[in-house]
C-alpha cells in the first residue's frame, strides 16, 4: 500500500516534534533537576526523617519502651527515603546514601534491642543516628541549598 507524500511529511514533522520536546525536556539545568527532585517527595522525605530522628534523639534518655517504637518510626521512614530517585546532585547524593544508612543501621540496632530489652544495643542504635544519620542529613541539605541557590 502506498502512503501518500501529505502524510508522510505529516507523520515526519510530529516525529520530529516528539523528539525535540522529548530532547527538549532533557536540557534542565543541575539546579532545576534537584529542584524537581526536591518538589516531588524529597522536601517531605528530608522533614519526616529529621522529625522522626529528632524523636529517636529526644527519648534516648527516656525508656526502651519509648525509645524501641521511636526508632521503628524512624526506620519505616528511612525505608520509604531509600525509595526515592537519586539526588540529581553527586554530592547531596553520597551524604543521602550515608545519612540513610546511619539511620537504617541505628534505628535498626535500637529497634532490636528494644525488641529484646537490651539497653545498651539501644544506646548503640540512638548513638549512630546521633551521630552517623543526622550529621549527615544536615550535611544533605546544605547541599541542596547550596545546588538550589546556583537557580
Amino acid at each position: 500500500m502506498r502512503v501518500p507524500a501529505a502524510t508522510r511529511i505529516a507523520a515526519a514533522a510530529v516525529t520530529v516534534a516528539a523528539v525535540a520536546l522529548l530532547l527538549g525536556g532533557c536540557s534542565q539545568t543541575p539546579a532545576e533537576r534537584l529542584e524537581e527532585w526536591y518538589g516531588s517527595g524529597g522536601e517531605e522525605q528530608i522533614r519526616k526523617l529529621n522529625e522522626d530522628a529528632g524523636r529517636v534523639n529526644e527519648v534516648s534518655m527516656r525508656t526502651i519502651d519509648v525509645q524501641g517504637p521511636a526508632c521503628q518510626d524512624l526506620l519505616a521512614q528511612t525505608a520509604k527515603a531509600e525509595k526515592l530517585d537519586p539526588i540529581p546532585d553527586e554530592a547531596a547524593q553520597r551524604y543521602w546514601k550515608e545519612a540513610l544508612g546511619g539511620f537504617r543501621r541505628g534505628a535498626g540496632e535500637c529497634a532490636d534491642g528494644a525488641a529484646k530489652k537490651e539497653a545498651s544495643q539501644v544506646s548503640r542504635g540512638i548513638r549512630g543516628v546521633q551521630t552517623e544519620g543526622l550529621p549527615k542529613l544536615v550535611s544533605t541539605v546544605s547541599m541542596i541549598k547550596a545546588g538550589l541557590a546556583h537557580k
